[in-house]
């Protein structure tokens, strides 16, 4: 009632329709919907259960609380999809036009219009398909020319996503949405503020994509795309810093578009897709407009912007059809510069994309050695150069130049480099370095270095890398070192190395020397693991930690697969069925059992074999387990006797005496819901 003060919703109290308590604070994490909606709405409780979504969205949003309209935005994608594409169009949108595209006061909160953005890009095209999300383009429009950078990054993002689907089929029949975006490009391009310009440099692409997409290829459509490129070389020679930076961050993806490119150029690149036909007319746009475009940018008095613009001359290379005469007076100028800019931002940002540049230049062929070796020469500088940050973003290119350039650069120019890497003071790139020298070993990123090379090169550094005092460098080599376990017969002090390891302090050390175990004895022979491995990897199977263990757990089949039935049946079983019975842990006899599973769950996947008198050996183990005191073990040991029945690889007369039997008088005496639940799937398959 009036004079008495607000209403306790929380406890049962009604609200009255006249009087509504501001919410004090930002709402409960754990606050139910309903009571959100109660405190945020000034309306009867109930009356909020028969609102319909769009007054229930509005009256939300109309309330004083910052944390209520916030949380009413977060929902209007729900909203839109409660109301359907006819509600959604004929009121959600011109509602949303009206506050906020229409509205000069930049007084709704960023929050808000954050996620006002958020949820426009989620309509479509599942609510919103097509040629119907036009409606939605003002509000963004509005969006990008927000202050608040987060806000306009979000809008230029739901633009880009919303302009290549207005025509999904391709078709068209007038040129309404042409018109509608090279209006919205040139109001955004053509105002006084720096905020809109920054957006309108992120959504020419898109729009410039679309228009070379769906257009009709007539004068009209010639004139709106040659004003496009006339904006965006505008907003490249702006005074404001801010402006140029935007314009050199999406240069690439313009340059994709004006050539007619659908796949950016580290697809292309790193897709080993063919080079698409660019046609005379894209590439002459490309050289006459873009490039000076492209050189200017690069050239910049402010470093951001230069190593934003040194970042495009992937793109601008496959915009060119990778022609090496002409990349090679274009970008390898702009790539010689720089490797040798003053500002170390600018060769970081070459250094991580150098080997997409490379493979734009279009050096291939014994006629582009010479040119091949300077690009060499360059990336060696960069692999040198007096900033941790450069060498560690170079180093990552080393398996992509090697595929690249072949064994005969990459010994010439980088090889002798590896040592003062690898010795290098900072950890990162040491890191880095252990890691793209076993992805030269991964014939999936480089194939062209031989075995030789590994060996006679990567061993010493492979050594080295092992015995680093930071585990990360080490686990990049021992995760990956099974690439390469062909080779590890002939890398003594490697196996050495992995030993010693086994007793790591770092548990995923431990892991990963599990996981290589299997690898060692396959390059090794059995007798080795026999003789140097079978007690690292018992006391791996006793680790305390659960990922440890399960290492050992997951090489059981490959173990099988390296040594064979008997072997496994003779050496190595005696000392789990040990472990069992010794164990005061119900985790090790878990351990056991879920080895003793893998060898049939995984069964002929690695050229398995598993004997009937192994067979019968698991067998006895599960039944063993199935009657243990402790839930867990039984119910791991259900799953072992439901894959020994699926497997269909257990004789009639061992399911018949022993398996079934005892699975029926467990499935009447077990309590454990989740046990008698594995018990009855393991009965069913032995129908």
């Amino acid at each position: 009632m009036p004079g008495e003060g607000p209403v306790d919703i929380e406890n049962g109290g009604s609200a009255d329709p006249q009087q509504h308590a501001p919410i004090a604070g930002p709402l409960a994490s754990g606050t139910t919907p309903s009571l959100t909606l109660a405190r945020s709405v000034v309306c009867e409780p109930d009356a909020i259960m028969i609102m319909p979504p769009f007054d229930l969205f509005v009256a939300q949003l109309s309330s004083d609380s910052t944390e209520a309209r916030v949380d009413a935005m977060k929902k209007l994608a729900i909203v839109g999809d409660a109301m359907g594409l006819e509600g959604t169009l004929s009121k959600l949108i011109p509602y949303l036009t009206e506050n906020i595209a229409n509205n000069d006061k930049d007084d709704d909160d960023d929050e808000i219009l954050l996620n006002l953005a958020s949820q426009l890009a989620l309509m479509v095209p599942g609510l919103v398909p097509g040629r119907a999300a036009l409606p939605l383009l003002p509000i963004l429009e509005r969006l990008c020319s927000i202050e608040e950078t987060v806000v306009r990054d979000k809008a230029v993002e739901a633009m880009n996503k919303i302009v290549p689907l207005l025509f999904p089929f391709g078709n068209s029949d007038d040129n309404c949405p042409f018109g509608a975006l090279l209006a919205m490009a040139k109001r955004l391009a053509g105002t006084d503020w720096f905020t809109a310009k920054v957006s309108a440099a992120g959504i020419l692409p898109a729009i410039y994509a679309f228009c070379y997409a769906h257009g009709t290829k007539g004068e009209s459509d010639n004139v709106s795309r040659r004003e496009l490129r006339i904006l965006f070389k505008d907003l490249s020679e702006d005074d404001t810093p801010m402006v140029r930076r935007s314009a050199a961050k999406h240069l690439g993806r313009f340059v994709e578009a004006v050539a007619g490119l659908t796949d950016s150029a580290e697809t292309l690149v790193y897709g080993g897709k063919p080079q698409p036909v660019i046609t005379d007319e894209d590439k002459r746009l490309v050289t006459y407009e873009l490039v000076p475009i492209f050189q200017a940018l690069s050239s910049d008095e402010q470093d951001s912007v230069r190593l934003l613009a040194v970042c495009c001359a992937g793109s601008v290379g496959c915009g060119l059809a990778r022609e090496p005469g002409v990349t090679a007076e274009v970008v390898l100028p702009v790539v010689r510069g720089g490797c040798a800019d003053l500002s170390w931002r600018v060769r970081h940002k070459l250094a991580k994309a150098f080997s997409i540049i490379t493979g734009s230049l279009g050096f291939v062929g014994p006629k582009q050695s010479s040119r091949q070796a300077e690009v060499f020469q360059f990336f060696a500088g960069l692999l040198q150069d007096n900033e941790a940050e450069v060498r560690a973003a170079a180093v990552e290119n080393i398996a992509r130049m090697a595929q690249m350039g072949g064994a005969k650069l990459f010994q010439k120019h980088i090889v002798p480099i590896l040592p003062a890497l690898a010795d290098d003071l900072v950890m990162e790139v040491r890191s880095k370095l252990a890691q793209t020298l076993m992805d030269c070993c991964d014939p999936a990123i480089c194939d062209t270095l031989t075995d030789d090379i590994v060996l006679e090169d990567f061993k010493p550094l492979l050594e080295n890398f092992l015995n680093d005092e930071f585990a990360e460098v080490q686990l990049h080599i021992l995760t990956k070192l099974s690439r390469v376990s062909h080779l590890l017969g002939k890398m003594d002090v490697v196996v050495s190395s992995i030993l010693q390891m086994a007793k790591a302090q770092n548990w995923r050390v431990r892991e990963a020397v599990g996981r290589l175990l299997p690898f060692l004895a396959e390059a090794r022979g059995v007798t080795f693991f026999q003789d140097h491995l079978l007690d690292p990897w018992l006391k791996i199977m006793s680790d305390q930690v659960a990922d440890v263990r399960t290492a050992c757990v997951d090489g059981m089949s490959k173990l099988l697969s390296v040594s064979g039935s008997q072997w496994i049946q003779s050496e190595i079983l005696p000392h789990y069925i040990q472990m069992y019975e010794e164990s005061h842990s119900y985790l090790a006899r878990i351990t056991v059992l879920r080895c003793f599973a893998a060898l049939i769950e995984k069964y002929d996947k690695h050229g398995n074999n598993v004997s009937t008198e192994l067979m019968k050996q698991i067998v006895s183990i599960m039944l063993k387990g199935i009657k243990d005191r402790v839930p867990n073990v039984r119910l791991v040991a259900a799953r072992g006797l439901g894959l020994v029945s699926l497997s269909g690889h257990c004789d009639d007369i061992t399911m018949n005496t022993q398996v079934v039997p005892v699975l029926s008088e467990c499935m009447n005496t077990e309590t454990d819901r989740d046990c008698k639940y594995q018990i009855q799937l393991a009965l069913e398959n032995t129908v």
